[in-house]
C-alpha cells in the first residue's frame, strides 16, 4: 500500500521568538500535500480536479487533524518578526505525533528558556520515539534539535551565517558547511539552511514519504518553480546531491 501524508501526524513546535516562515512554510506544504492525498499519482491536476478537492471538502475551518502546532502555552506567542501566533495545543494536551518540525528564529537561541519551559524535553521525547518518522528543523532550529540531544553523530546543516557557533555549541553533530544547499537529510533527520529553505526541506520530506511524482505535482500546484532547490542525502555512507 502506498504511503499517504495522512499517515503522518505532524507537530510543528512554536515558542517565543520562533521565526514565522519556519512554521508557516512547512504547514502550507504539508497541508496541500495532505489535502490532495487521494489524487491519483499518475493523473495531472486539472481545474476540475482542483475545484472538486479544494472546494467541496465541507470543512469550512480548513483544519486537518494530522497537522497541528504545539507550544509551552496556548496563550499568544510573539514570533521572531513580531507576529502573534496561537498554538493548537500545549505540551500537556498535545495529541500523539510521529513527525516533529522545529523552527529557528531569535527564540531558538534561548536554550535555557526552552529547557525550562519543557520544549527541549518534548522534542527529545517525540524525536526518540520508536514510531517517529521524521525529525525536521528549519534554519537555526537545528540548534534546538541539537540541544534536545537529537543530532549527535548526525549529518546536518544550519543557517549559513551560524556555522561557527553551531560547531562550537554542538561538536558531536556532523555539521555540513555548504552555502549552496537547502537541506541535509540523514535518515529520518532533515535540517535546513535559512527560513525559505524550509519549503524545500518540506518538499523533500513529502517526496521521501509519498514519492517523487506526488512531490512534483505539489511543486507544480504551489508554483514552487524557481530556483531549483537542492540538498544532500546520506546514502550508503556518502552525501549525495539531490534536487527537489
Amino acid at each position: 500500500m502506498t504511503n499517504q501524508m495522512k499517515d503522518l501526524n505532524i507537530a510543528l513546535v512554536m515558542f517565543d521568538g520562533a521565526e514565522e516562515q519556519d512554521v508557516v512554510g512547512p504547514w502550507e506544504m504539508f497541508w496541500w500535500a495532505t489535502t490532495f492525498d487521494s489524487h491519483p499519482e499518475a493523473k495531472d491536476m486539472t481545474e476540475a480536479d482542483f475545484g472538486y478537492t479544494f472546494n467541496t471538502s465541507g470543512n469550512t475551518s480548513r483544519r486537518l487533524p494530522n497537522i497541528f502546532t504545539v507550544a509551552p502555552t496556548t496563550d499568544p506567542i510573539t514570533m521572531s518578526s513580531g507576529m502573534r501566533f496561537l498554538a493548537d495545543y500545549s505540551f500537556g494536551n498535545v495529541p500523539s505525533a510521529n513527525v516533529v518540525v522545529v523552527p529557528g528564529g531569535e527564540g531558538a537561541r534561548a536554550t535555557e528558556a526552552l529547557k525550562a519551559n519543557g520544549t527541549l524535553d518534548y522534542i527529545h521525547k517525540l524525536g526518540t520515539q520508536k514510531d517517529c518518522k521524521y525529525v525536521m528543523s528549519v534554519c537555526t532550529g537545528s540548534f534546538v534539535l541539537g540541544h534536545a540531544g537529537l543530532l549527535d553523530g548526525v549529518h546536518c546543516t544550519t543557517y549559513m551565517n551560524q556555522y561557527n557557533r553551531f560547531a562550537h555549541e554542538l561538536p558531536a553533530a556532523k555539521l555540513v558547511r555548504n552555502t549552496e544547499i537547502n537541506f541535509v537529510q540523514d535518515g529520518k533527520h532533515l535540517t535546513s539552511n535559512g527560513p525559505c529553505s524550509g519549503l524545500a526541506t518540506s518538499l523533500r520530506l513529502v517526496e521521501d514519504h509519498v514519492g517523487t511524482r506526488k512531490k512534483d505535482k505539489l511543486r507544480e500546484l504551489l508554483s514552487f518553480v524557481y530556483p531549483t532547490a537542492k540538498g544532500l542525502i546520506l546514502e550508503n555512507g556518502s552525501l549525495t546531491e539531490h534536487n527537489v
